[in-house]
């Protein structure tokens, strides 16, 4: 098993943007191996361990609580239980040890694979498998184009963080590997016409940017950059305006008038609508919500009324990651969910003080995951996509472990 983990991380990233399969066998590879360990004697836990993982259970318990009491789905628990899985990944890792060099190898693979796929579905015009397209726009292997632009966003930023990052010694390679994970991903997050991506790349290099310790950008990184960010904005400016323009334009119609269909079956206004009656129903259920077993047929019964169109009863949750929970799981659930982002934020923060330069990375790494997130779950949903989860679930776990003081220096 030490002599795969190395490669598991990297097949795993390619496997996100290629062959959803690969994803998940290699994932259930990792939580099995972490399994083994965890039962295994001599591997005692430390207070960060303990923290970590009481993080990444808070949700899955506080859920099960709330099904127990209000009634059972187990559809609402699958995706969160990948949070469970994270941590026997993460023990896998915190024993065995993770590398820099691995990372950015499976960043700069992502990266290759996203780019090719989006270049190739937009200019074929359509197609089957990874060429699928939806409204012109690039999937891979999500099952919307949003989760494809969104994680694409990240594998950039995390390549940027690895290619600014001074590391114990020097890695032959790395400008190469941070390039090309730098580029594919952000042609990724550019097509996929994905706005939450959009949104989230500048709050996510901000954290890049004021990494402790990162090595100054060189000059021939700024013009290049500057050069790149022109031709993009000459080649995509049109791209960009249009689908801002439409999100003003169908907030603007919300506003004016909520009850028009035309304004309300659009994709913010879709959001908008969902928002209002979400706080409605948390306002009559405030302490555990309607209840995540209830979710769906709360729904139906608001389309059978009128009050929500049709198209929200196909929807898994209500495009907001407060709204969400308060819904579902009332005030008791959002607190657990707080909790889970406090308790995994303050892994990162701590970490991002180590004196090792590569824990300080790897704490970068997680924090950009983090802050992506956040952004993703408040626009769409937290657990909104399967393989969606899944990429959050692997990445939480590996960069936490390799930000742990403790886990073992790999080559």
């Amino acid at each position: 098993m030490a002599r795969v983990a190395p490669w598991l991380l990297p097949l795993f990233l390619l496997g996100l943007m290629l062959s959803a399969g690969l994803a998940r066998n290699l994932a259930v590879l990792m939580a099995a191996g972490g399994l083994v360990l965890a039962v295994a004697p001599g591997n005692p836990l430390d207070r960060l361990d303990r923290r970590f993982m009481l993080a990444c259970a808070v949700l899955p318990v506080t859920y099960l609580l709330n099904m127990a009491l209000l009634g059972w789905n187990a559809r609402a628990l699958e995706r969160p239980a990948h949070l469970l899985a994270a941590v026997l990944i993460y023990l896998l890792f915190r024993r065995l040890g993770i590398s820099r060099p691995s990372v950015l190898f499976g960043l700069a693979l992502a990266g290759l694979a996203a780019g090719t796929v989006a270049v190739m579905a937009v200019g074929s015009g359509g197609g089957q498998g990874l060429l699928a397209l939806n409204s012109g726009r690039p999937m891979g292997p999500f099952s919307s184009p949003g989760p494809f632009g969104n994680y694409s966003a990240v594998v950039a930023v995390a390549g940027l963080a690895g290619g600014l990052a001074v590391g114990v010694r020097t890695l032959t390679g790395t400008p190469a590997l941070a390039l090309l994970a730098i580029t594919g991903g952000l042609m990724a997050a550019l097509l996929s016409e994905t706005r939450s991506a959009w949104a989230a790349l500048p709050l996510m290099s901000i954290a890049v940017l004021i990494m402790p310790g990162r090595r100054p950008i060189p000059r021939r990184w700024v013009m290049a950059g500057v050069v790149s960010a022109v031709l993009a904005a000459l080649l995509a400016s049109e791209l960009v305006g249009a689908r801002l323009a439409e999100g003003i334009a169908e907030v603007r119609a919300y506003l004016a008038n909520p009850g028009s269909p035309s304004a309300r079956e659009t994709s913010l206004g879709l959001r908008l609508l969902s928002w209002q009656w979400g706080w409605d129903q948390f306002l009559a259920n405030p302490v555990f919500g309607i209840g995540l077993g209830n979710f769906r047929s709360a729904v139906a019964a608001a389309v059978a009324a009128g009050t929500l169109p049709p198209i929200l009863s196909t929807f898994g949750g209500l495009h907001n990651l407060f709204i969400d929970h308060l819904t579902t799981t009332g005030l008791v659930g959002t607190l657990a969910m707080l909790a889970f982002w406090a308790g995994t934020l303050g892994h990162f923060v701590a970490a991002r003080r180590s004196p090792d330069a590569d824990k300080r990375l790897f704490a970068t790494w997680g924090l950009v995951l983090l802050i992506g997130e956040l952004v993703f779950s408040n626009v769409g949903s937290m657990f909104a996509s399967s393989l969606g989860t899944l990429g959050f679930s692997v990445l939480l776990a590996v960069f936490a472990a390799g930000a742990h003081p403790a886990t073992p220096a790999r080559a």
